[in-house]
């Protein structure tokens, strides 16, 4: 005859601070911790430096301060059409000076004594080819007499060679950026001595740059290009010349209003 057992298993009631997983005392301890780290980091100014780097940035990039800086909008410019007008996808310098002085764009330059400054690259490109394998010789400098900082930005050269040991290199130049963006200097001694001057700067209103030049042979004739208000607001105006020397305004190649990247 089987007999009923009377032991029944008796519940066991814990306390919150008797033990298992969460333990009071363990949470409070981390909580003083965590809150104690935070007070620290804020006390050093850690946690508001993005927020002040933003500021600073949104100051730096303020439209009302750039657009005195660069002079670049135009009289009545709606900075709010920039993208409706293309400008953000243009790669020319009227258009990069727009969008840094609406504040949509960094403006800024190469830090001092990085190999990529200045004549910097070419010379470490030199140095990872056999000296039979590079190109040219020492570096000339084809702009001198540069203008007094900040005016001495020159880029997007364009180089062309023709007869009677002439070379013509037409680039951007911002010695007189405001009212024109072009620089062309020429050698007639097959590049050893150079001549700046600016003689693009006249005859299709204020140039823009974004250089061209080319010499024809059959025509025996040097042409020069640059993106110029006085062809549709920003088309491309060319002038000609007989010796890559003198120049004279030749016509617009194209009329337009948002012309880009012609070479």
């Amino acid at each position: 005859m089987k007999k009923s057992s009377t032991n029944q298993s008796v519940p066991v009631c814990r306390y919150l601070g008797e033990g298992g997983f969460f333990n009071l005392r363990v949470v409070i301890s981390v909580f003083i911790i965590l809150f104690g780290a935070f007070l620290a980091l804020a006390g050093s100014g850690v946690l508001s430096a993005p927020a002040a780097s933003s500021a600073k940035g949104q100051q730096q990039y303020s439209p009302a301060i750039n657009s005195n800086v660069f002079g670049a909008l135009p009289p009545g410019f709606d900075c709010s059409k920039v993208h409706e007008l293309g400008i953000d996808k243009q790669d020319n310098m009227r258009a990069g000076a727009i969008m840094i002085a609406c504040g949509l764009s960094e403006g800024g330059s190469p830090s001092k004594g990085s190999q990529f400054s200045g004549n910097g690259f070419s010379q470490w490109v030199k140095n990872l080819l056999p000296a039979p394998l590079f190109i040219g010789g020492t570096d000339v400098d084809v702009i001198l007499p540069d203008s007094a900082y900040p005016k001495v930005t020159q880029s997007e050269s364009m180089e062309w060679g023709g007869p009677n040991n002439t070379w013509v290199v037409n680039y951007n130049d911002s010695r007189t950026s405001g009212g024109c963006y072009a620089g062309l200097s020429y050698s007639t001694d097959n590049g050893v001595t150079w001549h700046a001057s600016q003689p693009l700067c006249s005859g299709h209103g204020t140039n823009y740059g974004d250089p061209i030049v080319v010499y024809n042979a059959r025509l025996g004739m040097w042409f020069a290009g640059d993106l110029a208000t006085g062809c549709g607001g920003q088309g491309i105006g060319m002038w000609t010349s007989t010796d890559g020397v003198t120049w004279a305004t030749g016509a617009c190649a194209h009329n337009g209003g948002s012309d880009d990247r012609e070479s």
